[in-house]
């Protein structure tokens, strides 16, 4: 049996987007420059720092609200944010609240401060 050692062919037939019938859409070369507005903190380094595995428990409620997150995005924007990243940013607008997060020993101290970060939220937005 001889083989051929030329080009190989697709049993399909040759690939139309590989004869140059449809051309790259060339990327807009101006990007939209950012107004005034501050820079976020937020999220800046995702895809830079290393990341580490972890085993994190939710509540059914916590899960279920990130699962409904997830859907809601994928059906809106067409790309979903990962439920680690909705975990990230809630841990950096933790970091970034103003509290002595080493005077909390129990979770009922806890729970009183998150209650007290809800209701400066709560005036602020009411004001």
């Amino acid at each position: 049996m001889a083989v051929n050692k030329g080009k190989l062919r697709s049993a399909l037939g040759d690939n139309p987007l590989a004869q140059s019938i449809f051309s790259k859409t060339a990327a807009e070369e101006t990007e939209a420059q950012p107004t005034s507005e501050p820079k976020s903190i937020f999220l800046e380094n995702v895809d830079k720092e290393e990341k580490e595995a972890v085993n994190l428990r939710l509540p059914i409620q916590l899960n279920d609200w990130l699962n409904e997150r997830l859907k809601r995005g994928k059906r809106l924007h067409k790309h979903k944010i990962p439920k680690e990243i909705w975990v990230q940013t809630a841990l950096e607008f933790l970091m970034a609240m103003p509290v002595d997060w080493d005077e909390i020993g129990s979770e009922e101290s806890l729970r009183q401060v998150l209650f007290d970060i809800y209701n400066r939220i709560i005036r602020t937005d009411n004001s």
